[in-house]
């Protein structure tokens, strides 16, 4: 509101409470032209090209898994696989997301190819004439060689480019990156806003399972739909 926006933010908590949906509404606030002081508009282009994850100036960096024939494998190689992701869980956790790449046991990681790849998009002019927007989620599964290539952008940021980082570990993270953050601690999601997201046919039955969640909304998705207590398609 008052025009002060940290080039480089940090969202940090535990999963479930909504970080990267928290991160896309930002970004969605930050370019909206007719914002209010509380939110973005929803109607003016550039917010429902956000709502619809198109717009132009923005940037989705998220951890892949490399294979034999795919050693440098990038996030715009699977932005498909992301959106779809997206559109059905965007408070699933980094286990929702390999499960989703269908790539076993094995763990991804933001390696040095995707920051090289960062460096070269974020030096572009933007599209729309606006703000150009890195949404960085999983930056505690950045590797230390693609951490400090990263931090060269955080030094000498890009004109009008926002980064918006993701973290559940914010100890993994390199001291001389968070200390470059302004950082926001997302807390568990209180009880009320969980009990608010059910219809009033299935608030009672949530009720019992809401505590249990924790304030980690996929958790509670997850207690609801294994028991077939609630018809996720209905929610």
């Amino acid at each position: 509101r008052e025009n002060r926006v940290s080039h480089a933010q940090l969202f940090a908590g535990t999963e479930g409470v909504g970080k990267l949906a928290m991160a896309i509404a930002y970004a969605q606030y930050v370019n909206c032209k007719n914002r209010s002081e509380t939110d973005s508009c929803g109607v003016c282009p550039s917010c429902k090209k956000y709502q619809k994850l198109i717009h132009p100036d923005l940037h989705f960096v998220f951890p892949v898994v490399k294979g034999e024939k795919s050693k440098n494998l990038v996030s715009d190689d699977v932005l498909p696989t992301w959106f779809s992701f997206l559109q059905q869980n965007i408070y699933g956790s980094y286990s929702d997301w390999f499960e989703t790449l269908e790539v076993g046991n094995k763990q991804g990681i933001i390696n040095v190819h995707e920051i090289q790849s960062l460096h070269h998009k974020m030096g572009l002019k933007s599209f729309s004439g606006g703000n150009k927007v890195c949404i960085i989620w999983g930056m505690d599964k950045m590797n230390t060689e693609a951490s400090n290539k990263f931090l060269k952008l955080l030094e000498e940021p890009p004109e009008k480019t926002f980064f918006l980082m993701i973290a559940e570990d914010v100890n993994l993270l390199l001291p001389t990156i968070t200390s470059r953050c302004q950082i926001t601690a997302l807390p568990p999601i209180e009880t009320h806003a969980l009990e608010g997201y059910f219809t009033s046919q299935n608030a009672t039955i949530a009720q019992e399972w809401i505590e249990k969640s924790g304030g980690d909304f996929a958790a509670l998705l997850k207690l609801l739909v294994d028991r077939n207590t609630i018809d996720y398609e209905k929610m």
